[in-house]
């Protein structure tokens, strides 16, 4: 910024209006000038100061005059032009220079500066977000990826479900094909078929029966025996009167097996009961039954039909109409005795042997039975664990095959699903898990309540039905009365 005016701006001063005033100005300026320059030196020369009344009246009055005049012609025309003539220049240097030149330009720099200044400030928060979003994707698969491991990796309480229910449909289909055999049986012998002793005469089934009892039922210490030839030893005489002092069942586990329900079924897991091949008509020879299946037949001739429909009923009676309504009146007990023995008949079939996989080498537990055989052991039982040698393993496991059998029955493989697996602590500590194993032991849970539920009401259903059958047994004679009334 310039601090003096330049020659243009000196140029462009006002001038004067008139000569008398010119005049008039430089004659006051001389007369203020003397004045000036006398009073140092009149008061150097003066040893006494006048004053300042003293002055003459008409200094005063000059003075007035003057600086009137001076004000009128310096202030007023020159001072007031000169000022806005500055304040001119400092608007225009403001605008053209300043502004123009200097701000605007600067302006400008400043920012073409700032906008690439924030793009790269933009791109370095860019990098940021994407960085960011990067993160976080990789957090969230790394998340799914862990909790995948977790929920699909099952624990091994879920696996007691799996596999003792591997077979757990086949042991079902089996055990319902034994049923149906033991029914078809029981109705053959009501009704005499061939094939069978109860075939032809009752007292034919009566002897087969006693022969069987005899070799393997009888139990010389009932009928209150106390010494040799006393009790049922002389009926127990395998070999009669001359023969072996050894009398009573061959087998003396087997004595009275055919009457005790609790030690034959209600007691054993699983029966060693295969009656699948019973309905081959006509067999080349009586099918080789086991121990298990020839007592439960045994126990269902004692229960149900203990003395077989009559055989009496020849042709020529059968076709006369009193003939007729005899027989019906048979086929109506048959009919009454199989309600009975259906019960029976499905109780022993779920306990029948189940299907287990492929075969094993004997004495060993095979595919389900070696799970639930190693349930039995969490349960404490009194057996080392594990066996310290191989004898010790081949009793143990034999220990084991007794409980179980050597392929679970139906029964045994529900009862482990819904009663015994829940017998043992580490299921209750093991439901601390995943939430997915969780879910799957829920599922499992409720898979089983549903398998429940079903047999409770199939038992249900066969218990109605018995009911049914007992009130019209009830309501026979009542009717026969009341049905004789109207005739």
């Amino acid at each position: 910024m310039k601090n003096t005016m330049s020659d243009e701006n000196i140029k462009k001063m006002p001038r004067f209006k008139s000569l008398g005033k010119l005049v008039l100005v430089v004659f006051i300026t001389l007369v203020l000038s003397g004045s000036v320059l006398t009073i140092p030196q009149k008061e150097a020369e003066a040893t006494y100061c006048y004053p300042c009344w003293a002055c003459g009246i008409g200094d005063c009055a000059i003075f007035i005059a003057a600086a009137e005049i001076f004000e009128e012609l310096i202030f007023d025309e020159i001072i007031l032009e000169l000022i806005d003539r500055h304040f001119n220049y400092e608007e225009e240097w403001i605008v053209d220079v300043f502004f123009e030149e200097l701000w605007v330009k600067g302006l400008a720099e400043m920012t073409h500066y700032l906008s690439a200044f924030g793009m790269y400030q933009v791109y370095v928060v860019g990098t940021f977000f994407d960085a960011k979003a990067q993160l976080e994707t990789r957090r969230l698969f790394y998340t799914l990826q862990a909790e995948a491991h977790r929920d699909y990796y099952p624990s091994e309480d879920f696996c007691w479900f799996g596999t003792n229910a591997r077979s757990l449909v086949a042991s079902e289909q089996s055990s319902l094909v034994n049923h149906l055999a033991l029914t078809q049986k029981s109705l053959k012998r009501r009704l005499g078929n061939q094939w069978l002793a109860a075939s032809s005469t009752s007292r034919d089934d009566k002897d087969a029966r006693w022969r069987q009892f005899v070799n393997t039922y009888c139990d010389p210490k009932d009928n209150d025996w106390s010494s040799i030839g006393t009790g049922l030893d002389l009926a127990c005489d395998r070999d009669g009167l001359g023969g072996s002092a050894a009398t009573g069942a061959l087998n003396s586990e087997r004595m009275n097996r055919d009457v005790d329900f609790t030690r034959l079924i209600d007691e054993p897991r699983t029966l060693d009961v295969n009656f699948t091949d019973l309905g081959v008509v006509p067999p080349p020879a009586p099918p080789a039954l086991t121990d298990d299946g020839e007592d439960v037949l045994a126990m269902a001739t004692n229960l149900y039909g203990h003395k077989s429909l009559g055989r009496e009923l020849s042709r020529q009676v059968l076709v006369t109409e009193t003939g007729q309504k005899l027989y019906y009146s048979l086929r109506s007990v048959a009919a009454k005795r199989g309600i009975a023995e259906n019960t029976f008949n499905t109780i022993v079939s779920m306990k029948s042997s189940g299907t287990n996989g492929p075969s094993t080498p004997p004495g060993t537990v095979p595919e389900v039975g070696r799970f639930m055989a190693a349930l039995i052991r969490d349960l404490a039982l009194p057996v080392t664990n594990p066996p310290a040698t191989a004898a010790a393993l081949a009793d143990h496991e034999q220990y084991i095959l007794d409980i179980l059998g050597e392929n679970p029955s139906y029964y045994a493989q529900l009862e482990f699903l819904a009663k015994k697996i829940y017998q043992t602590p580490e299921f209750f500590a093991n439901l601390y898990d995943t939430p997915a194993n969780v879910e799957r032991k829920s599922v499992a849970m409720k898979a089983v309540e549903l398998m429940l539920d079903r047999a409770l009401l199939e038992s249900e259903l066969r218990q109605e039905m018995l009911l049914s059958v007992l009130l019209t047994n009830e309501l026979r004679q009542e009717f026969k009365k009341i049905n004789a009334d109207f005739q």
